[in-house]
Parts: C-alpha cells; structure tokens; sequence
C-alpha cells in the first residue's frame, strides 16, 4: 500500500478521467508495450486488491494484445520488476491510502508523488521506476483501502473496485484488437 496524499491533492482524476486517461493508454498498445503489475498481500485485507485484479486479468484476458502484459507481484514488486523492462508504460495497481472513499480509484503519475511517501512495498514504487524503469512513463492505478488489516477478505467496496477495473481493463483490451 502507498500513501498519495499530496499527490491526490495535484492529480486527482474523477472516474471518468482515470477511465479516460487508461483508455488512452490501452488504446495506445498497438504501437507501445504496457505492463500491469499488480500489488498486495494477499493476507491485507484491502491491500491485496492490485494483486487480485491482475490476477483476474490473467484468468480472463487470454485475447490481449500481444503488447500487453500482466504480472502479479504480490508483496515482492521487486521479484518482477525486470519483466517490466522497456515498456511504454508501467502501471500499477494497488492500494493507496490517499484520504478518500474507499474504493475510489484514480490514475496517478508515480513522478507526481512526493518523497518519502509511505509503502509496504519492500522499495517505494517510486525509487523502483526512477532507478529500474527510467524509459518508461510509470502510474499508479490507485485504489482507495477501507481497511488493511489481518485477513484474507476486501471490503465490499475495494472487492466492488476491483471488478470494475478488471471489467474496463478487459473491454478496452478487446476494443483494441
């Protein structure tokens, strides 16, 4: 989970926009590579939410463009990191507390966020893209926790999130192709 305060502040993306700002992207894999990568514990409650919708998207998206990858990082972005090399655009989604609804979704440059911004994440997403990824344009398809404590269930609205990012992602897949 990361903590996008301030950045929410600046880049805030109402539904649409973050639907419109990811349909571009998606638009775009014909030309470019993207990369999802998915984050979070899987015992966290809300936290495992970007690990679980990858993970949806691996199940249901055997009709994805061929320049569209998606990799399940779970705790350990570090352990997948370096399939990501030479993508477009990295996006990844997780679960960031960022003061509001929960589940509420936004889109959000990983370069628009401040430092040090907290993370359970072994290495900020942050220092990862500006160390790992430098030629690649790095986001974070951010979804709002209700609550990140021990368990194996989401709440029902990160659970409800997840669906509808899942569900966009995969239409927009097969506009694409």
């Amino acid at each position: 989970m990361v903590r996008l305060e301030s950045a929410v502040t600046r880049t805030a993306l109402s539904i649409a926009d973050w639907q419109a700002k990811l349909g571009n992207l998606l638009r775009s894999s014909s030309k470019h590579k993207i990369v999802f990568i998915g984050v979070g514990h899987p015992l966290r409650g809300d936290d495992y939410v970007g690990s679980y919708v990858v993970k949806e998207l691996i199940k249901r998206g055997e009709r994805k463009p061929i320049n569209v990858d998606f990799l399940d990082a779970e705790d350990s972005v570090e352990s997948v990191i370096t399939k990501a090399y030479q993508a477009k655009h990295i996006i990844f989604i997780d679960s960031c507390e960022m003061n509001v609804q929960p589940g509420e979704i936004h889109l959000i440059s990983v370069s628009e966020t401040d430092y040090p911004f907290f993370t359970t994440h072994g290495i900020p997403l942050k220092l990862l893209s500006e160390r790992l990824l430098p030629q690649s344009k790095v986001w974070v398809l951010a979804i709002q926790p209700k609550q990140v404590e021990f368990s194996e269930k989401m709440s029902p609205e990160v659970s409800e999130a997840s669906m509808l990012v899942s569900k966009f992602i995969l239409e927009k897949l097969l506009e694409a192709d």
